[in-house]
């Protein structure tokens, strides 16, 4: 690993990690490279949740440029937070003591949510060897009566299997299609209402448990290292489809693909690799018709994000078995 990747790679902040800044918005850690000052988005602004990633970019780019800047390692400009604006760390795998201050006006459900959080993450532990902790509103403080259990874990070999059997033996339930379509207004930006529907239908890191909506990142960002810039040439937002070859539940997930468009970098080893955790569990053979960038390294390897503010997904078209599975769930 080189110097640079080194200083931006190793850091004492994760994925999911929450500042407070001196003007008192809270903002949430995003991705594994802090190039000296952690990589974060705003969460929380004047007291408004701030949900989508595009309104996140829209404040940034308003309220706080002198954040953003480029960063070789991902070859693109990041908002990247100044030390001196941070009054304080929320860490999540310290949720004892940052799921305590905790605020809310329905102070029963707050219990309940509290509750059930810690109960999960004590299971994902015990049965799966995860160290995890709460962020989201529950380490933020900003729970309410609609508010889901997010969980961030730290992977250590693959839990995969676990997963699966935690499903089986009915203590993580599916997500019920009523319960995700709630929420498809405030996150589908990237992904259509049907494209959403098909890949919740079938997930491990999102679900049920104790009768509460959790999502979970597992997050490993040892595989990361050797896709990081700097690149030899970036092509932003240009039109690429691409055919899932892997499958990854991680955060990041990294899959290799079979790159279809652009026609003149076919050649090339290809692979998807993004943060966000609504293309986690992507099955494999799917095909992908997007908007977004594509980062090219000297050694003939092609990476393609949609992470970026005007990424978008166009179409994703699930492989025929598991199409027929999904309708035999749903109906």
């Amino acid at each position: 690993m080189s110097t640079s990747q080194d200083r931006c790679y190793a850091s004492a902040y994760l994925e999911g990690d929450l500042l407070e800044l001196i003007d008192g918005s809270l903002w949430v850690v995003k991705g594994c490279v802090h190039p000296g000052a952690p990589i974060a988005v705003p969460r929380l602004v004047n007291g408004k949740k701030i949900k989508r990633a595009s309104e996140a970019f829209e404040i940034i780019a308003r309220y706080y440029p002198f954040f953003v800047r480029y960063v070789p390692e991902l070859g693109r400009e990041a908002p990247v937070v100044s030390p001196s604006w941070i009054r304080r760390t929320r860490r999540f795998l310290h949720y004892e003591e940052g799921i305590s201050s905790v605020d809310s006006v329905a102070h029963g459900f707050m219990d309940r949510i509290k509750s059930v959080a810690i109960e999960l993450i004590k299971l994902l532990h015990e049965e799966c060897g995860l160290r995890c902790g709460p962020t989201g509103s529950l380490l933020g403080g900003y729970v309410g009566r609609h508010s889901d259990i997010d969980i961030n874990c730290v992977e250590k070999g693959d839990v995969l299997e676990c997963l699966r059997d935690l499903r089986v033996k009915g203590f993580l339930k599916p997500l019920p299609v009523k319960e995700f379509i709630k929420e498809l207004p405030l996150v589908s930006e990237i992904l259509s209402w049907n494209d959403m529907s098909k890949l919740a239908a079938h997930r491990l890191t999102q679900g049920i448990f104790k009768s509460l909506k959790y999502t979970l990142r597992i997050i490993n960002c040892d595989r990361i290292q050797r896709f990081l810039g700097p690149y030899t040439y970036v092509i932003k937002d240009t039109h690429v489809a691409f055919k899932v070859m892997d499958f990854d539940y991680r955060t990041p997930s990294i899959y290799g693909v079979e790159l279809l468009r652009p026609a003149l970098l076919s050649p090339r080893k290809a692979y998807f690799i993004t943060h966000r955790v609504r293309f986690a569990e992507v099955p494999f053979g799917s095909l992908v018709i997007a908007k977004g960038d594509i980062m090219l390294r000297d050694n003939d390897v092609a990476i393609v994000s949609l992470d970026t503010p005007n990424s978008k997904v166009e179409a994703l078209l699930l492989p025929p078995c598991l199409k027929v599975f999904l309708k035999t769930q749903i109906t």
